[in-house]
């Protein structure tokens, strides 16, 4: 049986996202095609810390039910004739006081890019997504697999507020405000040959990123120092620890 994880990066032995990177090719293909993920898209993967309160977990691994985002778009109306996402934010580990029936937590969580042979491979692992150095990294390979330029003057992405005031942008949506990290890109224009001003981001709570163009949402850079609150989490030494 063909397993889907490839290369070294993986989750520890016992964690029930081992299991999850152990699933046989075949089975994944179906979750895929089913929560619409395309081939060389990055997404998430996560144990449910809420199972009863997370419909969207459909992968059970003994006790424990795993949670795979999808692009579906967005509604918070149950039923329909349409399948839909059906979750607004995504919180790992963490959660925010204010916490909407429709958000979801999790225990542990992966960041994982998915490829049309129906292998994936890890691209964040757990709390990664609250390392500095871990997101560089990440925006770095999405730079080198799609020829973005990397504007970025400070030699990778800072703390940025943006609230999504004009349109939904992959995960992130229209009429909701999130903390990321974020660092400014340029985009070939093939036709043109410009390169069109954009910024990489990613949410501090799951790790999930987007690509948003610059001209859709106004970002605001967050002045922070050593020890700094940052919504959840302090800043120390370029990491966002719970406090």
């Amino acid at each position: 049986m063909n397993k889907i994880l490839k290369g070294e990066k993986c989750s520890p032995i016992l964690s029930t996202l081992c299991d999850f990177e152990q699933l046989d090719v075949e089975k994944w293909l179906q979750i895929k095609q089913n929560h619409q993920i395309p081939d060389g898209f990055l997404f998430l993967a996560g144990v449910a810390k809420y199972p009863k309160k997370c419909p969207q977990a459909h992968l059970r691994f003994g006790k424990e039910l795993i949670f795979v985002q999808n692009f579906r778009p967005y509604t918070n109306t149950a039923g329909g004739e349409y399948r839909t996402r059906g979750y607004r934010k995504i919180f790992s580990l963490y959660e925010s006081e204010n916490i909407f029936r429709d958000d979801v937590v999790l225990e542990v969580s992966g960041i994982y890019q998915a490829f049309s042979d129906g292998s994936i491979k890890m691209v964040l692992a757990d709390g990664e997504h609250r390392k500095r150095s871990c997101v560089y990294e990440m925006f770095k390979k999405l730079c080198d697999e799609r020829g973005f330029e990397d504007f970025s003057t400070q030699t990778g992405p800072l703390l940025h507020e943006v609230t999504f005031n004009n349109r939904s942008c992959g995960y992130f949506l229209k009429g909701c405000s999130y903390t990321v990290w974020a660092m400014p890109i340029g985009i070939p224009d093939h036709v043109s040959g410009e390169l069109i001003k954009a910024w990489l981001i990613c949410d501090i709570n799951c790790g999930v990123p987007a690509i948003l163009r610059a001209e859709q949402e106004e970002l605001l850079r967050l002045s922070i120092k050593e020890g700094s609150k940052v919504g959840l989490f302090s800043y120390h030494n370029d990491t966002l620890r719970f406090v």
